[in-house]
C-alpha cells in the first residue's frame, strides 16, 4: 500500500502529545550554520526527539525503497557532505523513500529523505551532493525549528495533508508529526541559505555545487511541461525560477577559493546506479483500476465507491466521500480477526453497539458496529470488518457522524463485503515500468536514440528533460542515457 494521491493542506492545532515539548522552553542556542545565538522552543534534545517520531510515522506514510545498494550510495554521498556543515548535534539519518513523486525534504534531528522518483531525474552524484546538502543546510540552520517556534507564538497550529473533515482526523492513524513539520512553509530567506549552505556544503566536499543548477533547471522544465508547478517539490520549496543564476554564482566563489579539482560530475558513475529503479507508480503495491483496488503482491481487491478519493499508503488505504464527509480505512492488524476486533473495541472511548461473526467470501469476519468520542467531544459511528486471510488481518473501518452514517451504512457495507482474493492472472502479474541506463552504440540526434514509451507517460520530450537534454541536441557515442521500459 503507498501514497497515489495529492496532498492537500489543511489546519489543524497543535496536537496534544506536543504539548510538553512546547512547555519546556530552552531559550538561547547556539545555530551551528550561522555561529550565532538564536531563541528556540525546541533545544537539539527537543529536535532529535520530535524527529525520531517523525521519522517512524513518515515511514509508515511513503515505506523506504527496498534497494539496499541505493540506501547505501545515498547516505555515503550525504555523509561526505555533512562533514562539512559543523552541526555535530545529530547522528543525521539518510533515507530514499519509495515513491514517484520528486522530493527532498528534512526534519528536525537529521533526517533526511530523498525519493526514487527524485533521483531518477538527477544526472551525477555532483547533483545529489547538491540536493543533500541543501536538505542539511535546513537542519544545520534550524529552519524547521525556527518555523515550528513561529507557528507556536503565532498560534496558527500547524498543517496536515490530506482532504479530511476534523471530527474523523483524529482516527485515521495519519502521519501528524512528520507532515505537520513536512508542510512547514520556509521563507524564501530559509531556502536561499539553504541553497548558500549546499553550495558550500557540496564543494568542500569535493563535488562540482555548480552543478545543481541543472537540477533546477529540469524543475522548471517540468513545470512548463504540465502547466502547472510541482505540487509535491513547491508544498516545501518555492519556484526553481532564478536559483540556477545564484548557485552558479555561489559555486564559481567556492571553486576560486577551492582552486578548483572538484569532481562527481560524470554521468557514466551515477547513472548505472539507478538502472532498473522502479519509474512512476508501483502497482506491486497496489492500484485502482475501473473502480477497484487491487494489491497483486498480498493478492486481494475490493470496490471502491464511484467519485472517492483513494490515498494508498505505506501501511494502509484511505477512501474519502466527495462530501468528506465520511472515510473509510483498510489496513491491518496483528493476530486473529476476534483479537483485533476486541483490540479496537477496548479503546478508549469506543462503545460498542453490535458485534457478529461474518463469512467474508470464504474468509472468516468479525463485524462491528461502534460509537467512538472524537478529542472535540463529537461522536463518529463507525462500521468495522476484521477479515482473516493468509496469516493477515484486514481491517475495515468506516467512519461518519451519526446524521450521516446512515447514508454511508450501504457504501460502507458494499465495499467491505465486497474484499475477495484476487484471481485474475493479468492483475497478478502487473509489473512497474522501471528505468533502463544505456549507452548508445552511435552518435546521433537525441530523439533518434531513445524509445518513447506511452504507456509510461514518457514520450520524446519527456525522455529529454529526463535524461537533461534537448531534443535535437547530438549525442556522442558511448553516452549513457535513460529511458523507460
Amino acid at each position: 500500500m503507498r501514497f497515489i494521491w495529492k496532498i492537500l493542506n489543511s489546519p489543524l492545532l497543535v496536537i496534544l502529545f506536543l504539548w510538553p515539548v512546547i512547555l519546556d522552553l530552552s531559550g538561547c542556542e547556539t545555530n551551528p550554520a550561522t555561529g550565532e545565538d538564536e531563541f528556540l522552543l525546541l533545544s537539539s534534545e527537543d529536535q532529535r526527539q520530535l524527529g525520531a517520531m517523525a521519522d517512524a510515522q513518515v515511514l509508515s506514510e511513503f515505506g523506504v525503497y527496498e534497494d539496499p545498494a541505493i540506501q547505501a550510495w545515498v547516505e555515503e554521498i550525504g555523509r561526505k557532505v555533512l562533514a562539512h556543515s559543523n552541526d555535530n548535534r545529530f547522528d543525521y539519518t539518510f533515507r530514499v523513500l519509495d515513491s514517484e513523486v520528486i522530493n527532498a525534504f528534512a526534519l528536525p534531528g537529521g533526517y533526511i529523505y530523498v525519493t526514487r522518483g527524485l533521483l531518477a531525474y538527477l544526472q551525477n552524484d555532483a547533483q545529489l551532493a547538491m540536493v543533500l546538502g541543501h536538505e542539511i543546510g535546513h537542519v544545520a540552520a534550524n529552519h524547521s525549528a525556527k518555523q515550528y517556534t513561529n507557528s507556536i507564538f503565532a498560534n496558527i497550529g500547524l498543517a496536515i495533508g490530506g482532504a479530511l473533515f476534523e471530527d474523523v482526523r483524529p482516527f485515521l492513524g495519519a502521519a501528524q508529526t512528520g507532515l505537520q513539520l513536512l508542510f512547514l512553509s520556509y521563507t524564501r530567506a530559509n531556502e536561499t541559505q539553504s541553497d548558500t549552505l549546499g553550495v558550500k556544503y557540496a564543494t568542500l566536499a569535493g563535488y562540482e555545487a555548480a552543478e545543481g543548477a541543472e537540477f533546477f533547471v529540469t524543475l522548471q522544465r517540468l513545470q512548463e511541461q504540465a502547466g502547472v508547478a510541482i505540487p509535491t517539490w513547491t508544498s516545501t520549496h518555492p519556484d526553481p525560477v532564478d536559483r540556477e543564476e545564484k548557485i552558479i554564482q555561489k559555486a564559481e566563489e567556492w571553486k576560486i577559493a577551492l582552486g578548483g579539482g572538484l569532481g562527481g560530475v560524470n554521468p557514466e558513475i551515477y547513472l548505472p546506479r539507478i538502472n532498473n529503479i522502479v519509474f512512476g507508480q508501483n502497482p506491486r503495491n497496489g492500484f485502482v483500476q475501473n473502480g477497484t483496488f487491487y494489491h497483486p503482491d498480498l493478492q486481494f481487491q475490493f470496490p471502491v465507491p464511484s467519485e472517492w478519493q483513494v490515498g494508498n499508503f505505506a501501511t494502509r488505504v484511505q477512501m474519502i466521500s466527495p462530501q468528506e464527509d465520511a472515510v473509510t480505512i483498510f489496513t491491518t492488524a496483528p493476530g486473529s480477526s476476534p483479537a483485533a476486533a476486541d483490540a479496537f473495541r477496548s479503546g478508549e472511548g469506543i462503545q460498542t453497539l453490535e458485534q457478529t461473526s461474518r463469512t467474508i467470501n470464504g474468509f472468516p469476519a468479525i463485524r462491528l458496529r461502534t460509537n467512538v468520542q472524537g478529542q472535540g467531544g463529537g461522536t463518529l459511528v463507525v462500521l468495522s470488518y476484521f477479515i482473516e486471510k493468509d496469516q493477515n488481518v484486514y481491517v475495515f473501518h468506516g467512519y461518519s457522524d451519526p446524521s450521516r452514517f446512515g447514508s454511508y451504512f450501504n457504501t460502507f457495507e458494499d465495499v467491505f463485503t465486497n474484499f475477495s482474493a484476487l484471481t485474475n492472472p493479468s492483475i497478478l502479474s502487473v509489473q512497474p515500468f522501471r528505468l533502463d541506463v544505456f549507452q548508445t552504440i552511435q552518435s546521433g540526434i537525441f530523439n533518434s536514440l531513445v524509445l518513447p514509451n506511452a504507456s509510461a507517460g514518457m514520450d520524446v520530450q519527456s525522455l529529454a528533460i529526463l535524461n537533461q537534454k534537448e531534443i535535437d541536441q547530438h549525442v556522442g557515442q558511448g553516452t549513457y542515457l535513460k529511458q523507460v521500459d
